[in-house]
């Protein structure tokens, strides 16, 4: 009698063993089949990112080509236009900025900084304090202007950095600002520039914001101006009169310096990019691209209602495009 009993226990543990083994295996099939999967669309993903940096790189080369091959008359404007490009294997989404349509943070006066500010809706004093914070940045001295901050100010504020005191190598160098949040710098991101070099801005491819800072005319006059400005270009027909601008407000002449997002978007839903800064160099019949500065996977958009959005290929944005 017990030594059936033994041996039915025996087989009762055995039977428990092999339960635990087939789960135990069942576990490990499983964990492998997912790690597979993830592996699978770890790889894919990984894939079509490398296919969109190259989509968004070809469209780069477009624009790029434009701006050195393209007649007057079919040259990108360059006013933050916003256009689609399209792909067999996805489409790109770009945007082309001419730098000196911007506000230069290192050559602008603290009159036109504060009056940008103003135009983002900060109020009066917050908009010349940070003014004055940036000049003193970008100045050499130690003083103190009237709205400024100096090194004892960043001390006290717990930035022990301090002021730069010297020009801005970068305008991402902002956010070190006293008084500048995130907030405010994601605002004024697509308007300002180290690279106009001009302490004025060239109204002909300035943006409404900036418009609003350097002219005393009302909103609706500007933004009339804009939309014209835009249509007028499209048609090959010269540009519209400026609005009423300062001469301290306004650029000597245009930059050959652009700016350029371009965000590409894959068949399957993958989205990478780059935002590169270039400057057009040479006679006209042998320019050159100097690349300033490139992010990777980086990009800036704006959007503006009164702006023509343009689809298809470069050579559709203009008739007789290049």
């Amino acid at each position: 009698m017990t030594g059936r009993f033994v041996a039915r226990r025996n087989r009762g543990v055995a039977l428990i063993l092999v339960l635990w083994f087939v789960v135990l295996l069942a576990v490990l099939a499983l964990g492998l089949s997912k790690a597979t999967r993830n592996g699978a669309l770890l790889a894919r993903q990984l894939s079509g990112a490398t296919q969109a940096r190259y989509l968004s790189a070809g469209a780069i080369q477009m624009v790029q080509a434009n701006l050195l091959m393209a007649p007057d008359e079919a040259r990108l404007l360059g006013d933050g236009e916003e256009f689609e490009l399209s792909f067999k294997q996805g489409k790109v989404l770009a945007v082309l900025w001419n730098e000196s349509g911007k506000i230069d943070i290192n050559r602008a006066s603290e009159t036109l900084l504060a009056r940008f500010f103003e135009v983002l809706e900060l109020p009066l004093r917050q908009s010349e304090d940070l003014a004055g914070a940036i000049a003193d940045w970008r100045d050499e001295d130690d003083l103190v202007r009237l709205h400024g901050a100096e090194e004892e100010d960043y001390f006290a504020a717990g930035f022990f950095e301090g002021a730069g005191d010297r020009p801005f190598i970068s305008i991402v160098e902002l956010r070190k600002v006293l008084g500048m949040d995130e907030n405010i710098y994601q605002q004024i991101e697509p308007y300002v520039t180290v690279y106009s070099q001009q302490q004025g801005v060239n109204p002909e491819v300035a943006s409404m914001p900036v418009l609003l800072a350097i002219s005393d005319d009302d909103a609706s006059a500007i933004e009339h101006y804009v939309v014209e400005r835009r249509r007028s270009y499209l048609a090959g027909l010269p540009l519209p009169p400026a609005p009423t601008i300062a001469k301290d407000f306004l650029a000597g002449d245009g930059s050959s310096v652009y700016s350029l997002s371009a965000m590409a978007t894959t068949l399957e839903n993958i989205s990478a990019g780059q935002t590169v800064v270039f400057e057009l160099s040479g006679a006209a019949e042998k320019k050159t691209i100097k690349i300033l500065d490139s992010q990777p996977y980086a990009l800036t958009l704006d959007r503006q209602d009164s702006l023509n959005e343009v689809s298809g290929d470069i050579a559709n944005i203009r008739q007789g495009g290049a």
